[in-house]
């Protein structure tokens, strides 16, 4: 999740440099539960200081959030509760979007019942271990 991020704010300081960023709506949008949680449930308060400078620069976001469709301009999302449940559907416009492909783990694990999750991740205890 972070070069999301960082994509975000490299894109929001050039638009800056350019003195154009006020005619450029910028919308973050991620399947986090929460702005932050970087995949990790955050580390140290980075829900409160990302969202913090979210604002500071006037950047939109949708969390808990899958796109569904993109068209020519336009992304079709939806913003889900926690137990998956669709809550809000959002129709953003865009002229430039930047989206990451969905984590997965490595093709030489895939499939390895009792290993890896459905997405490929090696399944490990509080000591970060797989004990199959």
């Amino acid at each position: 999740y972070g070069p999301a991020y960082e994509h975000a704010m490299i894109m929001d300081h050039e638009l800056r440099k350019r003195k154009i960023r006020d005619q450029v709506p910028m919308t973050f949008v991620t399947s986090e539960p929460y702005i932050g949680h970087l995949g990790l449930g955050g580390v140290g308060d980075t829900k409160t200081h990302i969202e913090s400078v979210l604002r500071q620069r006037h950047i939109k976001w949708v969390t808990n959030a899958r796109v569904d469709t993109v068209e020519d301009g336009l992304m079709h999302v939806t913003e889900v509760d926690e137990d998956g449940a669709d809550k809000r559907q959002h129709d953003l416009p865009f002229k430039y979007s930047m989206m990451l492909p969905a984590f997965r783990g490595i093709p030489a694990v895939c499939g390895i019942d009792g290993l890896v999750n459905p997405r490929g991740f090696i399944v490990v205890d509080e000591h970060q271990r797989n004990l199959k």
